[in-house]
């Protein structure tokens, strides 16, 4: 899941069940990913019953939501999973050790969804500036790359 938090978690349904109970108090706050900033000081808290099982952290979700999504089996054995990110940027983590394997920058305004082709190296980026992009994977573990500059597409509706 991408949450509001500015991270990716990571679930095994098989653990979602508890015998705890849990209290839901009144909010004592007034933060809305919709139109602020996600306050620096709690991208490193952590909830005390987070029941996650692996957190990725460095994209941001904010004005609107984000999905994230697993590599295809076929060509990368599901071992990463990426999403867009309002900062303009495509991000992909290593599915196991959490780190950050390639921070793809072209588009200037949030990247809204991105896809995996699911049988060849190639993933595609859209974003609120207009522009779909198409990046390919040059192989033996290098970062994607932009497939062809003039092959961005931009389309305006009236």
């Amino acid at each position: 899941s991408n949450g509001k938090d500015q991270t990716i978690k990571l679930w095994d349904i098989r653990k979602m069940s508890s015998d705890t109970s849990c209290n839901l108090g009144y909010r004592n706050f007034e933060w809305d990913y919709r139109w602020m900033d996600y306050p620096p000081q709690a991208r490193d808290l952590k909830h005390p019953s987070d029941g996650s099982v692996a957190t990725y952290k460095g994209h941001s979700v904010l004005r609107t939501l984000i999905r994230c999504y697993f590599s295809p089996e076929y060509c990368t054995g599901q071992k990463y999973i990426y999403t867009g990110s309002h900062d303009s940027r495509v991000y992909i983590y290593d599915v196991v050790t959490g780190a950050q394997v390639a921070v793809l920058k072209h588009h200037t305004s949030p990247v809204r969804d991105c896809s995996w082709h699911p049988h060849y190296p190639v993933l595609v980026s859209s974003s609120w500036d207009g522009d779909v992009v198409k990046w390919e994977f040059p192989g033996k573990g290098e970062a994607p790359v932009l497939a062809n500059e003039r092959r961005v597409r931009r389309q305006y509706h009236d």
